[in-house]
């Protein structure tokens, strides 16, 4: 058995028993260890602080006002210089079941994103949210909060524009489909398969909605978490090759060069 403590940890920060849940940022500039929240999403809404924010590899310098949103199962941490404030939105898809064309535009959201300095609509969204959460409100009402703030959120600067719905929804269900799969199927030809559609409209799909092929799609996945086990643990090459399902430790690595133009082992040197 592999020492349990070369692998990232798991935080879970929403109860079991719930699918939604609002906090407040908590008064603190300790820095976080590398984690990864699984099996919900992350809003992050910041009206104050200043610090770093890595997710992943990239760091993100902080200056509120500003968000942050991460997906299902991605790695990120905290280093705060100021404390901060603002909300923490966690939440499961079940939240959203009433509210499908929300679910489908989350991936629209950047991972970064600047809130406006002169309006406070979203700001009172929240705490309106929190207040409402924290009084027992019903789960109809809270994820109609929810699906509010997401709305709000996809209109901020920097999201994509002028995606037809129907491009939005089979590229949420492409991107869905690699997250719960990507261990096991690299091929893009499986994945229209699974969809019920040609590799010619599943690329058509993806150059549309992300500017890539559906195999760059998948890679694009694939690197990310080879990337966040090369970051944040202590696993060998042959080690990580074994996580992300590579037939041996030459085919990994040919893969991350393609990628990167570095070897693993170079990548890792150089953080």
């Amino acid at each position: 058995m592999q020492n349990e403590t070369k692998f990232i940890g798991t935080k879970n920060k929403i109860e079991l028993d719930l699918i939604l849940k609002i906090t407040k940022m908590k008064p603190v500039i300790k820095p976080t260890k590398p984690h990864r929240h699984q099996g919900y999403h992350e809003l992050i809404f910041l009206s104050k602080g200043s610090g770093q924010h890595t997710v992943g590899n990239q760091v993100h310098e902080v200056f509120p006002p500003m968000g942050f949103y991460l997906n299902l199962g991605q790695v990120h941490c905290w280093d705060f210089s100021k404390i901060p404030e603002g909300f923490v939105i966690l939440f499961k898809e079940d939240a959203l079941t009433a509210y499908p064309r929300a679910l489908s535009n989350l991936y629209r959201i950047n991972e970064k994103f600047k809130l406006p300095r002169n309006e406070d609509a979203l700001m009172n969204m929240l705490h309106l949210f929190y207040n409402d959460f924290k009084n027992g409100e019903h789960m109809e009402l809270l994820s109609a909060h929810l699906n509010a703030i997401i709305y709000k959120t996809l209109h901020l600067p920097h999201h994509t524009e002028n995606i037809h719905p129907n491009v939005v929804d089979e590229f949420s269900l492409f991107k869905r489909l690699i997250n719960e799969n990507y261990l096991q199927i690299k091929n893009a030809d499986e994945y229209a398969n699974l969809m019920h559609i040609s590799i010619r409209k599943l690329n058509q799909i993806s150059r549309e909605a992300a500017g890539s092929t559906a195999i760059e799609v998948i890679r694009e996945r694939i690197l990310i978490e080879a990337k966040n086990l090369l970051t944040h643990t202590s696993l060998s090459v042959n080690e990580v090759a074994f996580q992300l399902n590579f037939s041996d430790a030459s085919n990994f690595i040919k893969f991350f060069k393609s990628q990167t133009t570095l070897t693993p082992s170079e990548y890792r040197s150089k953080l």
